[in-house]
């Protein structure tokens, strides 16, 4: 049984857009399990533009990463080693903090196990893991929809995004989804999807005009930025906004800014609400079993990037923060 792990750590942090040299693979020792502990190889890894956050020095929800110290995330893996009654070889267990690398040790209470009854296992990475219930946190409870409303969901090809267009269209509603590639756009379109924006060739305030003349009722914010500013200027009275991210301005230094026309939110009456999944956490029981049951039923399409080899990870992160993804990007150990 291997005494080490491969783990990813930060080399350098990051000037604008993460480059390779930014990360440094390393070879460190596992500890001996001690009692109540389990030792886990990781089959999935999860890459996610939250994690853009921790590479900066700013302190918010993401406490900044230490030059030297390991990168983490979500991991689904199998449990290899046990002195655990509760976890036995074999069990296959998510952990939210121990993606980037092949093995680790752990306490069995700061895993969960997972059940692949439910979904193949990456699925717990994405639409039965986090960016599945942000989005339904968002578009069930921070927004609640109504049948006939427009909403405009921006990055809405990712993870995220994927999963809200589904859901909005589940509730009645007319959907506009930005993207940034044609292709993206046609399997947007094949969910369902009105229309759509592609943020790299159009003007977004313009075509946000032409698709809803009379204004949108909902914004789902992943990207901020300059769509958050689209969005505000073409909302309708008494609109609602749930701000999740932020992509487009993670690489500038500056997260935390906010957009030049907010005083049209005190103009129009507007709600602007932001949230993460962990406000949501008391009801994540029922969000999982409302998103398996769509999943198991075919009602909800998801589609994966899967990239293979732990060694490719921060290429995967990289390209998952220029828009290399269709749907979830996960990495196949």
């Amino acid at each position: 049984m291997s005494k080490t792990s491969r783990v990813f750590q930060l080399a350098r942090r990051p000037d604008g857009a993460p480059v390779a040299d930014d990360f440094k693979l390393a070879e460190v020792p596992l500890p001996p399990l001690e009692a109540g502990q389990v030792k886990v190889r990781n089959r999935w890894l999860s890459v996610d533009p939250y994690m853009r956050l921790s590479l900066t020095t700013l302190k918010g929800v993401h406490a900044p990463t230490e030059i030297g110290g390991e990168l983490d995330g979500g991991a689904v893996g199998e449990v290899v080693e046990s002195r655990s009654d509760r976890l036995p070889v074999g069990a296959h267990v998510f952990s939210p903090l121990k993606g980037w690398r092949d093995l680790y040790v752990a306490d069995a209470g700061q895993v969960a196990p997972v059940d692949a009854d439910l979904g193949p296992l990456s699925a717990y990475l994405g639409v039965l893991g986090l960016s599945g219930m942000t989005a339904y946190a968002g578009l069930e409870f921070v927004l609640q929809p109504k049948a006939g409303e427009t909403i405009f969901v921006s990055g809405a090809a990712g993870a995220v995004g994927m999963v809200v267009c589904q859901l909005a269209k589940r509730r009645g509603c007319r959907v506009i989804g930005s993207t940034g590639d044609p292709a993206k756009a046609r399997l947007l379109g094949e969910l369902g999807v009105e229309a759509t924006i592609n943020y790299r060739t159009d003007d977004l305030r313009a075509r946000l005009r032409a698709f809803a003349p009379d204004g949108i009722d909902m914004y789902f914010d992943n990207v901020g930025g300059s769509h958050l500013e689209a969005a505000i200027d073409s909302m309708k009275i008494f609109g609602r906004l749930a701000l999740c991210g932020a992509v487009e301005l993670y690489n500038s230094g500056n997260y935390r800014q906010g957009p030049g026309n907010l005083f049209a939110a005190i103009e129009k009456g507007l709600t602007l609400t932001g949230f993460n999944i962990g406000l949501f956490a008391a009801r994540r029981g029922e969000m999982m079993a409302d998103l398996a049951g769509m999943l198991k039923s075919g009602e909800l399409r998801v589609e994966e990037t899967i990239v293979d080899g732990l060694e490719n990870t921060a290429k995967a992160f990289i390209d998952l923060l220029a828009g290399a993804n269709t749907g979830k990007m996960v990495i196949r150990v």
